[in-house]
């Protein structure tokens, strides 16, 4: 009685909570089965950590507010605040997918744009924050082909989201 042991390559993302592992029948060795998550839709909104690991194909997650913002908003309330809760703090965001193309040509905050003044400005108030590079975004992501709908749903989702986080009222 043989067995069939098939061996594949890892996946690139290397998180081992994306495994399970199955012991099939007794003295056999134990197997470990990877639990692929579904690829991004673009306009999906949710926090940002939620979309670790996915697939994204030529798409961002682009932070609303940006992620320096919310660490200088955490800050200036927590001066004692450290790094790693920061950087959990900034996971814990809004996030919305779209085209990397119009992330890097247009968003106010992506790269060398996001300047210290832009965060100085945008970490004063949060929710202003969102919708100006929301709506910067806008009329590309309808050129794009969304509509006014599917942006403006987008938009209050990230609102419902970064308020049930705490980040504004």
């Amino acid at each position: 009685m043989g067995s069939d042991i098939e061996s594949l390559p890892m996946p690139e993302e290397k998180d081992f909570r994306d495994y399970i592992l199955v012991l099939p029948i007794p003295n056999m060795p134990p197997v470990y089965v990877y639990l692929s998550k579904p690829p991004v839709k673009l306009l999906e909104v949710d926090l940002y950590r939620n979309f670790t690991g996915r697939l994204r194909n030529g798409t961002h997650a682009d932070h609303m507010p940006s992620a320096a913002a919310i660490k200088a908003a955490a800050k200036r309330l927590n001066p004692m605040l450290r790094p790693k809760e920061l950087n959990k703090q900034v996971k814990d965001v809004a996030a919305i997918i779209i085209p990397s193309k119009v992330h890097q040509k247009y968003s106010e905050t992506f790269g060398g744009r996001n300047t210290p003044e832009q965060i100085a400005k945008d970490a004063e108030n949060l929710k202003q924050a969102v919708d100006n590079n929301f709506n910067t975004l806008k009329p590309y992501l309808e050129e794009e082909g969304f509509s006014e709908q599917e942006l403006e749903s987008a938009h209050q989702k990230i609102h419902d989201i970064n308020q049930k986080q705490r980040l504004y009222k």
